[in-house]
């Protein structure tokens, strides 16, 4: 009837349309057909109306184990004997209290607050807590293997083996079919110690640095069956199988975890700049420990960053706990590596070319601490850096003024090639100053803290680098950057443009034997404009060239134009020093052969390159003769800009409209 009444009305519908009709007839049909076989047709979308069902079933049997993933907990992690003592009412008075400075650090990823407890929960077995009234704001986690191995093939584990629930006040109840160990996360920050009520749970046999003696905990080691252990300090934790302990063991444990607490004491915090009581809260350290677990396959390489760090469960990392004054390439190099990452401060300035780069300069931080005590521990061992920073110091003395840091060059287009500059930044500081080379990445961190905004580009991040560097040392560093081809904006250069020129040429500095770097860069990336130049017919270039003047040919000379559109006086020669430098006087060089030779030179400077002041003596008498003639200042001047010319034809010997040099430089204090 409603299609016939359909087709009725509508007697100039096509058939296209006739047919759209009639299967959007037949869907709704099919709908309420469906919706009659179900039976989902409540009021309020509730059963029974709202009305009250029945209670929830809660697993609360301690007798009964969960059996069904032991073939599966027996690969990973372990199981725990069945007559390895079950304890109860085991009580905890946890301290919960911490530094919540995650945002303030702005690092990668800051320590979390997660809470050892020494407790293991064994495999498909019922733990329960008591949480006292009031705390809303705890979690439970069964594992330490956080990573998600889902999208591995053939993943020699189950993809998710740990479990988390929220704490309520009163009795809590939790199964992990393949165990673990116990934490506590607590979202906000405890005053006060929080009382804790375990049960049916198994004591892990963890060393604790200031509470477990060595002897204590070997023996202990010996006594276990629990298939994994901690080992904890103030600032560190490492999650490890037990066996290792008992095949490979840590005869010091002690001497081991306080050389870690020193490592991210004086190696992360406070090179950071952090401390756990600052003058400025934005520098307070996190009062939480790193977290380092081994698991039989990361999800990512051979281990990765994030909290907690994830590392392959072999013998190699392992060792890297006990190691740590030989930086061999081995675990305790992948532990800087890894805990580096952490520390990155990408959004601020550790650009996209050094995501590998900046967080390895922490390996070279220990080395540089312990080697005092133990000089082979510098360098740190790597089989990389022994090709690639020789490498990197043949690119930096590349005089392409187009070469790029972050460009595809193999000598640098290398992580551990981009290492270079930074440590002769922290290892060479320039004869004369009195900073200290490491400051500069503790001022790096605190700068970045106190960033009104991110760097949303690298552009910017170089500036950050560069502006900072400039700042916590007193010396304009254009020409390090440049001879590394590490780009600076015009508007950060002009930033520092007042500050004396970083003379001293520390760019062939090697950091691997601390040899060299004390040569000056001289006029390598001076620029010279001239008001003219010969360039067609004085001989193939520099010759005629203004940049002759500057090759340190005295062969070569630049000449004013003649052969085209010839130029008259004033001839000028504008130098632009790209910073400050101290000048004594200036060096200069006639052309060779006596032609166009130069009677009287003005010599000008400037710091702007617009207000321009003659220096004492200009105009200097020129004798005609060749080698480089000495025009000394009554007193030293500081300035970025320099320019040397003639007025008039009375200027040159032969009285002619050209003019010609071969060198000019200057004379430093």
């Amino acid at each position: 009837m409603i299609t016939e009444f359909k087709l009725q009305k509508s007697m100039k519908m096509s058939k296209y349309s006739v047919l759209k009709v009639i299967s959007a007839l037949a869907l709704c049909a099919l709908m309420v057909q469906c919706r009659k076989s179900n039976d989902f047709n409540y009021t309020d979308g509730t059963p029974g109306d709202g009305e009250a069902g029945p209670n929830i079933t809660v697993d609360t049997s301690v007798k009964y184990v969960d059996v069904s993933k032991y073939a599966q907990a027996r690969v990973f992690p372990g199981l725990v004997c069945s007559d390895q003592p079950r304890l109860n009412n085991v009580t905890l008075d946890m301290d919960l209290n911490y530094n919540f400075v995650g945002e303030i650090l702005r690092m990668s990823v800051p320590p979390q607050p997660q809470f050892s407890t020494g407790l293991y929960a064994a495999p498909g077995e019922l733990v329960i807590v008591d949480v006292p009234a009031g705390q809303y704001s705890l979690s439970l986690q069964i594992g330490a293997w956080t990573d998600n191995l889902s999208a591995i093939q053939n993943a020699p584990r189950d993809p998710l083996i740990y479990s988390r629930i929220q704490l309520a006040p009163g009795r809590n109840y939790l199964r992990n079919l393949y165990g673990g160990h116990i934490y506590i996360y607590a979202a906000k920050p405890q005053e006060n110690p929080v009382r804790l009520v375990f049960s049916n749970v198994v004591k892990s046999p963890d060393f604790v640095l200031g509470e477990t003696s060595a002897a204590e905990w070997h023996a202990a080691i010996q006594q276990s069956c629990v298939p994994w252990l901690e080992l904890r300090s103030k600032h560190m934790v490492f999650v490890v199988p037990r066996e290792y302990c008992l095949t490979r063991p840590i005869e010091d444990p002690d001497a081991a975890m306080q050389a870690w607490d020193d490592i991210i004491e004086y190696d992360f915090y406070r090179w950071m700049g952090l401390e756990e009581n600052p003058a400025d809260s934005v520098d307070r350290a996190p009062l939480l420990p790193w977290r380092v677990v081994q698991d039989i396959k990361p999800v990512l390489g051979y281990g990765h960053s994030g909290f907690p760090i994830v590392v392959q469960d072999d013998y190699s990392w392992f060792g890297g706990i006990e190691n740590v004054t030989h930086i061999d390439g081995g675990g305790n190099w992948g532990y800087f590596h890894e805990i580096g990452h952490n520390a990155q401060q990408t959004r601020y300035w550790s650009w996209n070319s050094l995501g590998e780069t900046s967080n390895n300069l922490f390996s070279f931080k220990v080395a540089a601490r312990l080697r005092a005590q133990t000089p082979s521990a510098w360098p740190p061992k790597h089989p990389s850096l022994a090709t690639s920073i020789p490498n990197a110091l043949a690119f930096a003395q590349l005089t392409d003024a187009s070469k790029s840091f972050d460009g595809q060059d193999a000598r640098i287009n290398d992580p551990f090639a981009r290492l270079t500059p930074f440590l002769q930044m922290f290892e060479k500081v320039p004869a004369g100053s009195n900073y200290d080379g490491w400051g500069i990445m503790t001022q790096l961190y605190k700068n970045a803290r106190r960033a009104e905004r991110m760097s949303l580009t690298d552009q910017a991040k170089r500036d950050f680098l560069f502006e900072t560097i400039c700042q916590y040392t007193g010396l304009n560093w254009i020409t390090f950057f440049r001879q590394w081809g590490i780009a600076v904006s015009n508007i950060s250069q002009n930033k520092y443009a007042h500050l004396l020129l970083l003379n001293q040429n520390i760019t062939t500095y090697n950091p691997l034997t601390r040899t060299g770097g004390d040569g000056e860069f001289g006029r390598s990336i001076w620029t010279v404009t001239p008001s003219s130049e010969e360039a067609g017919g004085e001989g193939a270039a520099p010759q005629g060239r203004a940049v002759a003047v500057l090759d340190g040919n005295a062969t070569t000379f630049w000449h004013s134009r003649w052969s085209t559109n010839e130029a008259s006086h004033p001839h000028t020669l504008t130098f632009d020093m790209f910073g400050r430098n101290p000048v004594q006087g200036f060096r200069i060089t006639q052309r060779e052969n006596g032609s166009r030779n130069i009677k009287y030179l003005t010599i000008e400077v400037s710091n702007d390159n617009q207000n321009w002041t003659p220096v004492p003596g200009s105009p200097f008498e020129l004798a005609r003769a060749n080698g480089p003639q000495d025009l000394m200042l009554p007193e030293v001047l500081n300035v970025r800009y320099f320019r040397v010319g003639t007025q008039t034809a009375a200027d040159v010997y032969d009285g002619s409209k050209y003019a010609a040099l071969a060198e000019v430089d200057i004379i430093k204090p």
